[in-house]
């Protein structure tokens, strides 16, 4: 289960799982519903998170260009998720620790 809390114009994504193409749709639904106007950053906690695909490559880049690069921020990163990332070059274009 996905989990979306806003504190100091903050949206924090807790997510879970398999982020893949066949639910990356809705994860990406469901952070639009959750930016509101005031929202001015993101931090996705991938803490939970087993498995990403291109598509959730899709949405963070989406979301880098909205916000600009330096208001994205990607934590909790397992290995094999923090791979995807270096392989796709985005640890050049989003904060990930």
């Amino acid at each position: 289960m996905n989990v979306y809390s806003i504190n100091n114009h903050v949206l924090t994504c807790a997510l879970s799982g398999r982020i893949d193409s066949l639910n990356s749709g809705q994860v990406e639904n469901e952070i639009d519903e959750n930016r509101k106007d005031d929202i001015t950053s993101v931090v996705f906690d991938l803490q939970e998170v087993t498995y990403i695909s291109s598509t959730f490559l899709r949405v963070v880049i989406k979301i880098a260009k909205a916000l600009g690069k330096e208001n994205l921020s990607i934590v909790n990163v397992q290995p094999s998720i923090m791979m995807v990332f270096k392989i796709a070059n985005l640890t050049e274009v989003v904060k990930i620790g």
